[in-house]
């Protein structure tokens, strides 16, 4: 299995990508279309329970941070743009259009692109309609690994699953009565079987360390960034290769946030 980071002027993989460190965090960024007595910091704290909520005097709703450097992914987490009807989220360097995603339901969302230094980091959420006084929670923005391969089989999709489990009661002849819906949280599990030595040594413990300081994002499909979700409580194991030495087994488990 081939692990690459992304670096300026590389082509970009269609793999798994994993967000390995986070400049944003602690930063105030810039609001177009302020809330009224809104916290701009809310946004770039990982706490969920944090939110910014735009105001409904312009067409669009804008989060600048300003100049950063080594950016090679930009996700965002917990927001309510697509909750009319539907959302487009766009990433501009500057006045330059990085990438942009059409949302029909509030997947979290990550972009990653080759590694660049941005004049001013924006993310626009443009709404239906324009008017919508929606909610972002976290917006995060670092370096990434990118695994060329992919997920094993089996993996979970998680950004296609609900936090949501489901029981009905049923009447004599077991018809359906009644029924109570529960939010659960998802879990899933990264299997990596044939890991060198190098990496599990290297790049692997960097990102071990930075897991534990901050939650992480994981985006399944390279050209969907709505395939995101945000990871937390992990679990890392490494063993050694039933056949060779050379060779690492390793295994993440973690729980998600979809923000659907």
């Amino acid at each position: 299995m081939t692990i690459i980071t992304n670096v300026s002027g590389s082509p970009l993989a269609d793999g798994l990508s994993i967000s390995t460190t986070n400049v944003l965090i602690n930063q105030v960024p810039t609001i177009t279309d302020a809330g009224t007595n809104e916290v701009p910091a809310n946004i770039s704290d990982p706490d969920h329970s944090l939110n910014y909520t735009c105001g409904t005097s312009v067409a669009h709703f804008a989060v600048s941070y300003g100049a950063q450097t080594n950016i090679s992914y930009v996700a965002i987490s917990g927001h309510t743009a697509a909750t009319p009807t539907q959302a487009t989220i766009e990433l501009y360097n500057g006045a330059t259009l990085i990438d942009s995603v059409v949302l029909a339901r509030n997947n979290n969302v990550m972009f990653t692109f080759p590694a660049q230094t941005f004049q001013d980091l924006i993310v626009k959420f443009v709404t239906v309609p324009n008017n919508f006084q929606m909610t972002v929670s976290y917006i995060a923005a670092g370096t990434h690994l990118t695994i060329l391969t992919g997920e094993q089989a089996g993996y979970k999709r998680n950004w296609l699953n609900r936090h949501q489990v489901q029981r009905t009661t049923t009447n004599l002849q077991v018809g359906p009565v009644s029924s109570l819906t529960q939010k659960k949280s998802l879990k899933g599990t990264l299997s990596l079987p044939n890991e060198v030595v190098s990496f599990a040594e290297g790049a692997w413990q960097t990102f071990i360390d930075f897991a534990f300081d901050e939650p992480f994002f994981i985006k399944e499909v390279g050209s969907k960034p709505e395939s995101s979700y945000i990871c937390f409580d992990p679990m890392f194991d490494t063993n050694a290769h039933s056949q060779t030495r050379a060779l690492d087994m390793i295994k993440l488990k973690f729980t998600v946030f979809n923000g659907l």
